[in-house]
């Protein structure tokens, strides 16, 4: 006798366009959970998509591919319970004005990737109305509360779904007999200016020659000639090689996962990444590079407080470091949101909870951020979706605030006049000609 396969708990589709916004699904797929959930992940398609990460991601999940004009006007958006959206700017407007029309629509939720460095205000803002906003921890929950209080957004729900992004390791080695090793992470910010670039390379160089008995590893974002949403203008082997010719014997790059290099090494370095949190689901200690200064622009501010903030340059070697044994301050930890006490997990028991419940949306009021007004663009897929679904009255009245925003604009003007038609015959064939793809 067949066994009848187990219906999922949650069914819930995830859609995302960028590197770390596809880490960050990852992330939330892995999350140890009870309830019985099918992933489907809508990645939209982008020059610099690292394909060894998606196949790594088809091996746990449903994979798509659709532009977003095409993916908001699939009948299949309303077949899943909840909806999490992991984009940037008015995307993230476009997808939720799109779907809150509908009486019956799926839970949406959204989330930031990773640590929020700068800018929060403004991602906040393109997030409000969501039915649920996911937060890393207590810090962002407190800038949230501050920015809503006395708005119509004063109740908005949030979750706390934690920096932990790594399953338990059971095979870790105890950081004293690991080599004497220390790795540092990379990332966009590195920061990008050549001078900066060649002053932290140099600071790296001139501790590992104060630490002969050391490996001093660097974690390159990419390999030459690859690609990735956020290009610099010189790879990090080049400016190696550029700022010091022949590198310390023990200064060396290595382009091993991540994940690898930190189950082997005692000590991260790093500015302002979220691998700050991944060395320490790896056992791996952490400091964060202080030698730049407190510069939003490098993220290197959100660190001041952690205890293990520390300039490369007045490091004696590592081994002091190592003997220091530097630990970031648990309520700090608590604080950002790296606790046992916040995991993904919460997420899906949210969704669990409120799945079948009429989704309650949040106003948008003019004057207030999160106002859905914002974006030509966003108007002109909402109306799109609304043509898809035969709403003609949202299309109208999307098209109508396109055209009063660019009233020169010739698509724009035709697709309004078609929708107006008030014959099903002659609408149907005006949209046919007025038709634009807006991928």
């Amino acid at each position: 006798m067949t066994a009848t396969p187990t219906r999922p708990t949650l069914n819930v589709l995830l859609i995302a366009d960028s590197d770390s916004q596809l880490l960050a699904c990852e992330a939330l797929c892995g999350a140890p959970t009870a309830l019985n959930v099918h992933w489907t992940l809508n990645v939209i398609p982008r020059d610099g998509t690292p394909q060894g990460l998606l196949q790594r991601l088809g091996q746990h999940v449903t994979l798509r591919h659709q532009g977003l004009a095409r993916l908001l006007s699939d009948q299949r958006l309303q077949s899943f319970d909840a909806i999490g959206v992991f984009l940037t700017g008015s995307k993230l407007n476009d997808i939720r004005l799109a779907l809150q029309r509908h009486p019956k629509r799926p839970l949406l939720f959204c989330g930031f990737n990773g640590v929020v460095l700068d800018h929060f205000i403004e991602g906040v803002s393109w997030r409000l109305g969501y039915d649920l906003i996911c937060l890393s921890g207590p810090r962002d929950q407190e800038a949230l509360a501050q920015l809503v209080e006395g708005t119509p957004f004063t109740h908005q729900r949030t979750v706390l779904t934690g920096l932990r992004r790594n399953a338990p390791s059971s095979d870790l080695v105890p950081v004293a007999q690991r080599p004497r090793r220390l790795v540092f992470a990379e990332q966009v910010i590195m920061p990008a200016s050549p001078p900066e670039r060649a002053r932290l390379v140099r600071l790296l160089s001139d501790l590992a020659i104060r630490s002969p008995n050391w490996e001093v590893l660097i974690k390159p974002r990419i390999a030459p000639g690859d690609a990735t949403f956020h290009d610099v203008e010189t790879h990090i082997s080049t400016t190696l090689q550029q700022t010091l010719g022949v590198p310390p014997a023990n200064l060396r790059l290595d382009y091993r996962p991540l994940p690898v290099l930190l189950k082997q090494a005692r000590l991260l370095a790093t500015l302002s990444s979220t691998a700050f949190f991944d060395a320490l689901d790896f056992g791996c200690r952490t400091i964060a590079i202080s030698d730049l200064g407190l510069q939003p622009d490098y993220g290197g501010h959100v660190y001041a407080g952690s205890g293990v903030w520390r300039s490369l340059e007045a490091i004696p070697n590592l081994d002091a470091l190592d003997a220091e044994g530097p630990s970031p301050d648990p309520r700090w930890l608590d604080w950002m949101g790296y606790g046992q006490q916040f995991s993904p997990s919460a997420l899906l028991q949210a969704l669990q909870e409120q799945k079948g419940q009429p989704p309650q949306s949040l106003p948008s009021t003019i004057g207030y951020p999160g106002n859905a007004q914002s974006s030509f663009n966003q108007l002109r897929l909402g109306a799109e979706a609304a043509i898809a679904t035969g709403d003609w009255s949202s299309a109208q009245e999307l098209l109508c605030q396109a055209a009063l925003m660019r009233p020169l604009h010739r698509g724009v003007a035709r697709r309004y006049w078609a929708v107006r038609q008030p014959n099903a015959l002659l609408r149907q064939i005006a949209l046919v000609i007025s038709y634009r793809d807006l991928k």
